[in-house]
């Protein structure tokens, strides 16, 4: 554990909000834009998808959604969230082809809008895509467009020895197979404390969530998926374990 105080405060597990659809409402959704989940169960995304909505500011929001990928993520929050809007950005082109949100690309470093355009933004499983010396950066970009308002991020915690390598599988499992990154460099709890701190910012973190089980999740061990949002407020903070 790092010397400082960690700027990483658990949250307790809060109840479903009674707005969101029930998971059967959201799996035809994501079938619908997504033939690859006409053939297989979405656990993984719903369980997503269900930690964002414990995250997200209630009422109208306007949410960037930075390393959108295919924007299905974001289109569902569009789509299924009370007063949300998204846009999408990704350094990449590969939008589903009945994608109804804006999805822009930009180079990775600086985005394209300008200071508090958006009310909220979101990093869904993209971070550890980046660059260690790049993300404080990109980090501090999506500050400077929320004007310090929430960010969101969703990814993953390397936090003992093998955890590198199977996330390392994980993604291969998850991307290659739709031609997506796989390369990554994967955060472990005093990177991601140290990443909050050259930002100025503290974190409110969700209890471990259900996103695979049985053989799945004992192989590839819930623990290793955090969902947390920062904010422009550094103080004495109780870490993630």
């Amino acid at each position: 554990m790092s010397a400082l105080a960690s700027p990483l405060l658990n949250l307790d597990r809060r109840e479903r909000p009674s707005w969101l659809p029930e998971d059967a409402a959201i799996a035809r959704h994501l079938a619908d834009r997504d033939p690859w989940f006409q053939h297989r169960k979405p656990r993984y995304q719903l369980q997503l998808i269900n930690d964002l909505a414990a995250l997200l500011p209630a009422g109208r929001c306007k949410v960037l959604d930075v390393g959108a990928g295919n924007g299905l993520i974001g289109e569902t929050i569009a789509a299924l969230f009370p007063g949300k809007s998204v846009v999408g950005v990704d350094v990449a082109s590969r939008s589903l082809p009945k994608l109804s949100i804006p999805l822009i690309r930009f180079d990775g470093r600086r985005l394209p809008f300008a200071d508090r355009s958006f009310d909220c933004a979101l990093f869904c499983n993209v971070l550890h895509h980046v660059k260690p010396a790049a993300r404080t950066g990109l980090l501090r970009e999506a500050l400077r467009v929320t004007g310090g308002k929430p960010v969101l991020i969703k990814d993953h915690l390397a936090g003992r020895p093998l955890d590198g390598s199977r996330l390392w599988l994980l993604d291969v499992l998850g991307n290659a197979p739709r031609g997506a990154m796989v390369s990554a460099q994967y955060l472990g709890e005093l990177q991601w404390e140290d990443l909050l701190r050259e930002v100025g910012c503290a974190g409110e973190i969700l209890p471990v969530s259900a996103y695979r089980a049985g053989i799945w999740e004992w192989c590839f061990p819930n623990r290793l998926e955090i969902c947390f949002r920062v904010s422009r407020k550094l103080a004495g903070r109780q870490g993630l374990r």
